[in-house]
């Protein structure tokens, strides 16, 4: 992993139906596990954030950064009425490369 420099607090956002881990995308691409992460999680390139759904995707964040010796951020619950999935692009679409997690991986400071 290129750099050992993560959010060390997490938020955990549900809705009445389900729940995700935002998650910067810096902490996502130096991570190396955006390609294992499913299309039920959800990128939000304005914020540089991504929504890791809670059935899987969330424990393949955390076991990446268990498997380079990263501590476990901390995590604060938060609750919105309606999660608006719409108005974000899921995990494969074509757009998200290699290049595009590569600027993220070194855009913030390493």
């Amino acid at each position: 992993m290129p750099s050992t420099t993560y959010t060390p607090q997490l938020t955990f956002l549900s809705d009445p139906g389900h729940g995700w881990l935002v998650v910067p995308l810096a902490d996502i691409a130096r991570s190396d596990c955006a390609n294992q992460i499913s299309r039920y999680s959800f990128i939000d390139t304005r914020d540089g954030v991504a929504y890791l759904e809670e059935d899987c995707d969330v424990a393949r964040y955390l076991e990446a950064l268990e498997a380079a010796g990263i501590s476990r951020p901390q995590i604060v619950s938060a609750y919105t009425e309606q999660f608006d999935r719409g108005r974000f692009l899921r995990f494969g679409d074509a757009r998200f490369d290699a290049a595009f997690w590569s600027s993220y991986a070194t855009a913030v400071g390493d």
